[in-house]
């Protein structure tokens, strides 16, 4: 039996067995052993590799180890905020949670890899400003998000289904005043983790103020005469993180209607005696919200000239954004 199987050997592989005549002393028995052995080794490594844990490519580059969460936000409660100057840490975006760089191609999240995020769904409600502000959605999706514009006819219902595709909502020049029952419908969204970003200030008109109706439920409006005047006094908040001069032309002060359904924090002054509020942040829910006084942030013209506009959106989307969506990564500048 051996001998017919160490002629099976020869014979398959064309390797000459040695036998206990070879001057290395070696037999055949041996030679099987040993590479028996040699493989049982070489499996044992593949496996032991194989244990590693996975480390999939990851849509997050130099994170740090802050989470983005909540508690992100200085101060609790309906904050009444003073005129602090912006930190003065880095200037790095992002604020407190993780800097996440864009990728639009990043699907679902994986909740083995811990690291994934997918990009960002942006709905812009209503009509732009006056001014050319057409580089606004451009830019949004050249920094990796989808952004597509929706409500611009006084005819169109706000529905749940209407809301339903979008992480956030921009509240541009909307077309009309809002009814209760759909103020109802966007608080519930915004309650459930949606993010909203609203402006004002378009034609001095009762227009200006159609964002109320939605912004009730969230405890603030636009109200007052217009202002116009750099905006320089900045509390410290992710959002306001290494700012120094943000643009503010015909736009409102932002009121705190009072309340428990949100939590109100200021976080931009005007440069009146008053310091009044034009900037506020609020959370209700797991939602998060920028009420900003003023539309001229979204214009062309500021692009170039006040190069701080650009960190200015990243960090507010960056703030709102829903957990596990990337932020914006911009193009680099022309």
């Amino acid at each position: 039996m051996k001998t017919y199987f160490y002629r099976s050997l020869r014979r398959w592989y064309g390797v000459a067995l040695l036998d206990s005549k070879n001057p290395l002393g070696c037999t055949a028995r041996t030679v099987f052993n040993r590479l028996f052995c040699v493989c049982l080794i070489g499996a044992s490594a593949l496996l032991a590799c194989s244990s590693e844990p996975n480390h999939p490519g990851s849509a997050i580059a130099n994170a740090g180890s802050g989470n983005h969460s909540a508690d992100g936000a200085s101060g609790g409660g309906n904050s009444s905020g003073g005129a602090n100057s912006a930190a003065s840490g880095s200037a790095a975006i992002g604020g407190s949670g993780p800097i996440l760089h864009l990728d639009p191609d990043a699907g679902a999240p994986d909740p083995d890899a811990g690291s994934e995020c997918s990009h960002l769904n942006i709905g812009i409600l209503g009509n732009p400003g006056a001014r050319a502000s057409s580089n606004f959605q451009q830019w949004l999706v050249a920094s990796g998000t989808s952004a597509q514009r929706i409500q611009t006819t006084v005819n169109e219902p706000l529905t749940s289904t209407t809301l339903q595709p979008f992480d956030v909502v921009v509240l541009d020049w909307l077309t009309r005043t809002y009814t209760a029952e759909e103020a109802t419908i966007f608080a519930d969204w915004v309650s459930a983790g949606g993010g909203v970003v609203s402006m004002s200030g378009y034609s001095n008109t009762a227009s200006d103020w159609n964002a109320n109706s939605l912004l009730s439920p969230l405890q603030v409006a636009y109200g007052g005469s217009l202002l116009t005047d750099p905006v320089q006094a900045f509390a410290t908040h992710p959002v306001t993180t290494g700012l120094t001069s943000v643009t503010f032309t015909g736009g409102y002060a932002v009121s705190d209607l009072g309340g428990s359904a949100s939590t109100r924090t200021p976080i931009a002054f005007f440069s009146d005696a008053a310091k009044t509020t034009v900037g506020v942040a609020i959370q209700m829910g797991k939602g998060r919200a920028i009420v900003w006084g003023d539309e001229w942030i979204e214009f062309d013209s500021e692009w170039s000239t006040l190069p701080q506009i650009t960190q200015f959106w990243v960090q507010v989307f960056g703030w709102i954004a829903p957990v596990n969506k990337c932020e914006l990564s911009p193009p680099p500048p022309k």
